[in-house]
């Protein structure tokens, strides 16, 4: 008959059961480590879009400006404000009336 392998007084469990808690302890270490990482990268691609997207803003305000003083002209009858103004439409440019600042 075939002797079945059976665990003597001389084996147990603790060094297997040791490797693999240290190995779940390296893996979420690691990947706190990356996760730490990826959060720094993050926080530093949105810091280098801050001063863009507060220009663009600027711009943004200027441009509406601009297009709500010449709206006030063609309102007004100025020939060439309200051709301006209808080729910013057919364009679908959108203009705001209350837009000065």
């Amino acid at each position: 008959m075939s002797e079945q392998p059976t665990a003597g007084p001389g084996r147990s469990a603790f060094w297997p059961v040791l490797f693999l808690l240290l190995s779940a302890l390296a893996w979420h270490g690691f990947q706190t480590t990356q996760l730490v990482i990826e959060r720094q990268n993050l926080a530093n691609v949105k810091a280098a879009q801050e001063e863009p997207l507060e220009q663009s803003q600027k711009l943004r305000s200027a441009l509406d400006s601009l297009s709500s003083r010449t709206q006030r002209l063609a309102d007004a009858g100025n020939q060439n404000a309200q051709l301006i103004v209808e080729q910013l439409r057919q364009r679908g440019v959108t203009i705001t009336p209350n837009a000065v600042k």
